[in-house]
């Protein structure tokens, strides 16, 4: 590949043999050089790195992230820097785009670009989403402040002028999966760190949020209460839109209070009245609130704010916002569709419900509810009308697989729907193939799925 911008992959690192490989692997051809710089590894990192042909530097670990950073950023000689972690990683598709996206801002004044965040769990799935600036000009005044929770700023005081491509480009962040005494040693001295930086700074609610988070993932939810409440308290009456941080400490600290019952709302409330006063185009705040009520049987409460919470992502969008919500969409759609079916709402329930299957097919209680919609009397439905619902699932269901026509023929046993099972099998299946699904495949399917 022809490398037309020159872009120095840069890394901190420390101890990192499981993860080094695919960090210098992932953009090795769109990267013109690839700098790491070990902070005293006693393992096979810096081995690893050297023979993936990567420059490797030495920092002496003094507590404090930005300056390994900064050191690095001085070692780089490109025209624009990656710096990612060594847990972090894009996917081939999207390596492939960065070279044309800066070649496309190279005429513009933007210092970098902001890239989707995705947060990967034990299980390889996305359970949160934000943004990060991870690309971004090789200028002198371009440096990172703060000992943790670094963040990328102008020594001289300008704005930084940054490029919204989260659309186009997305960085994998694997750092929270397990890995339990690695973990307790991070968190204490990610603590240490928080602290340094309290002292300097004693009502840095950003810092104070940050401890909240410290709390909650070693499990003492109490005290990250008691952390993200203060760090609410420090707030100043007036916040920018995208201010991720606060966003998070409200998140987490509502995420928090409403886990225990009917009544933890009373608490809540007042948490939620003053997050949306300070941040109005936040949609986690309303997600939170209409998962709560759809968890304690308040429908008509769920889905105001579940709808609140869409219309705001939908408007506002996700750069710097929604981190919670644009992970768990489906959730969210899933939901409603149950809310809107209780309270008789069909044609919310039907639009929903739609959605939600375009992009997951085989859940279960969201199918049902749609086929009963369609269907409202299942049993005496005329030929005609099953061919018609028929139709509209074959725009949603690949009738050419054996997993979806199953699963669309059980779910409609399930929901109650049997004349349309028994229309849709004959005309989906043959003779021979319903002899022998109702001998043997449909039990191995159902309990596949």
């Amino acid at each position: 590949m022809k490398k037309k911008v020159r872009i120095s992959q840069c890394m901190i690192v420390k101890n990192e043999e499981r993860n080094i490989e695919r960090a210098l692997s992932w953009g090795k051809a769109i990267m013109w050089e690839q700098v790491v710089v070990d902070t005293g590894s006693a393992d096979r990192t810096v081995e690893l790195a050297e023979k993936l042909g990567a420059k490797v530097f030495y920092f002496p670990w003094k507590d404090d992230f930005s300056a390994a950073k900064n050191f690095a950023l001085e070692q780089a000689k490109g025209e624009w820097i990656a710096f990612l972690d060594a847990d972090e990683y894009m996917e081939p598709e999207d390596a492939e785009k960065i070279g044309k996206v800066l070649e496309r801002i190279a005429g513009d004044t933007f210092d970098g670009i902001s890239t989707g965040w995705q947060q990967i769990n034990d299980e390889g799935k996305i359970f949160a989403s934000g943004t990060q600036i991870r690309f971004f000009r090789n200028q002198s005044d371009i440096r990172y402040r703060r000992r943790i929770h670094e963040q990328l700023e102008s020594v001289t005081g300008r704005q930084l002028r940054v490029a919204d491509v989260t659309k186009e480009l997305s960085v994998f962040h694997t750092g929270y999966q397990k890995a339990e005494a690695a973990g307790k040693k991070k968190n204490e001295r990610n603590r240490k760190l928080i602290l340094e930086e309290l002292r300097e700074d004693p009502n840095n609610y950003e810092m104070m949020g940050y401890m909240g988070d410290e709390y909650l993932t070693s499990g003492e939810k109490e005290e990250a209460k008691r952390w993200y409440r203060q760090a609410v308290e420090h707030m100043p009456s007036a916040l920018k839109s995208y201010d991720q941080r606060s966003a998070v400490t409200f998140t987490k600290l509502l995420g928090l209070l409403t886990e225990n019952g009917e009544d933890s709302w009373r608490e809540a409330e007042g948490v939620y009245q003053k997050a949306v006063e300070l941040l109005p185009e936040e949609a986690d705040f309303d997600y939170i609130a209409g998962r709560f009520f759809a968890t304690h049987g308040q429908a008509e409460s769920a889905v105001k704010y579940l709808e609140s919470a869409m219309g705001k992502l939908n408007t506002y969008g996700c750069y710097n916002k929604a981190l919670l919500l644009a992970a768990n969409v489906l959730n969210a759609y899933d939901l409603l569709v149950r809310c809107l079916y209780d309270l008789g709402d069909a044609t919310k329930c039907m639009a929903y419900g739609t959605e939600y299957l375009k992009y997951d097919r085989y859940n279960m209680g969201v199918l049902s509810r749609v086929l009963k919609l369609l269907l409202l009397d299942g049993e005496k439905a005329g030929g005609g009308e099953n061919q018609a619902v028929l139709d509209f699932f074959s725009k949603l269901y690949d009738f050419g697989s054996l997993k979806d026509r199953i699963f669309l023929i059980k779910a409609a046993e399930r929901s109650g729907c049997k004349y349309f099972a028994k229309y849709a099998a004959g005309c989906l299946f043959t003779v021979t193939e319903r002899e022998s699904l109702n001998l043997l495949v449909l039990g191995q399917e159902e309990a596949e799925l």
